[in-house]
């Protein structure tokens, strides 16, 4: 039973409807993957089925781990039931939207708040340029000013056409101390991923080795996800072979010469102002969040990976 959180908060928005999670017949060992958004959702959930499962022939990635409060795309109740256990299953709610089981598991990843600004606008106009190529109007939430700038101030300021992106974080590292929850930062996902997909796995209960390792870092690289997009297994088919809407460049730091000073001193005094300072700085920088909620730094020269024989 839930025992974290006394009111389980409602959320419903035009993509988001968490009465949807009451349809769930949880199981022990169930478990949550949660992102504000892109920050790392599909690479996470496709190192979670490679940890698993070893799966890298799946039918298409939103059957295998559905986005469960999905309004456009709710899985029926009946496909969640049959998915094999242990089940990963996709959220964008913050935790207090959630069930909350002592035997579920939840990964949440976070990113720097301006890579997340930018690769959501390049997301939102990749769909609006597919709707407007098929001749279909462009919903609202794809709906978004051409000008990067204008889109940016309105979505520091307040998340739209999503959702605020300071509250998902800060309530997602309110509970960086439960003992079911591991927070990944996304730069250390991609800089040191067999760093991270270890950490994933021992926090699974998973095996791990270096058949393991190779097998995560080959089948979750940038090339191999992009790959498996353009086949329609991360979604719906892209027509487009020169873009995608998941998948992008995949890397950080590309929002340096977009952004004026004045719209970084904007961001920075957002962020000291809805963020703790050790939540802020573990957003700008990175590395791990312990049990005591200690952050530990993650150097990218030293791979302390162990290898289980």
């Amino acid at each position: 039973m839930d025992n974290t959180f006394s009111t389980r908060h409602i959320v419903q928005d035009p993509l988001r409807d968490s009465t949807y999670w009451d349809h769930v017949v949880p199981r022990a060992g169930d478990i949550i993957i949660a992102t504000c958004y892109k920050a790392g959702t599909t690479l996470t959930q496709q190192v979670v089925n490679l940890l698993l499962h070893g799966d890298k022939d799946f039918d298409t990635m939103r059957n295998l781990s559905p986005w469960v409060e999905s309004s456009l795309h709710a899985p029926p109740p009946e496909a969640i039931e049959t998915l094999p256990s242990p089940r990963f299953l996709k959220t964008h709610l913050h935790p207090q939207a959630l069930p909350w089981r002592e035997e579920w598991k939840y990964i949440y990843l976070a990113r720097d708040g301006r890579d997340v600004g930018l690769s959501l606008y390049n997301h939102i106009r990749t769909m609006a340029e597919e709707f407007a190529a098929i001749g279909k109007p462009i919903p609202p939430v794809h709906n978004i000013p051409a000008d990067f700038g204008k889109f940016w101030d309105q979505w520091v300021e307040t998340g739209k056409p999503r959702w605020d992106f300071w509250e998902n974080v800060n309530h997602w590292w309110q509970v960086r101390h439960q003992p079911n929850v591991l927070l990944i930062h996304y730069s250390d996902l991609i800089n040191n991923k067999p760093i991270e997909a270890e950490r994933l796995a021992r926090f699974l209960g998973c095996e791990w080795n270096a058949s393991v390792c190779d097998r995560v870092c080959d089948y979750s690289s940038l090339e191999y996800m992009r790959n498996l997009e353009l086949a329609g297994k991360l979604g719906s088919p892209n027509k487009n072979k020169q873009k995608t809407g998941l998948i992008n460049k995949g890397t950080n730091g590309r929002w340096k010469d977009l952004l004026t000073d004045k719209q970084l001193e904007r961001y920075e005094a957002m962020a000291a102002q809805k963020l703790e300072p050790a939540c802020a700085e573990w957003l700008h920088h990175g590395g791990h969040i312990g049990q005591e909620g200690n952050m530990h730094e993650v150097n990218p020269c030293i791979r302390p990976l162990r290898i289980d024989t």
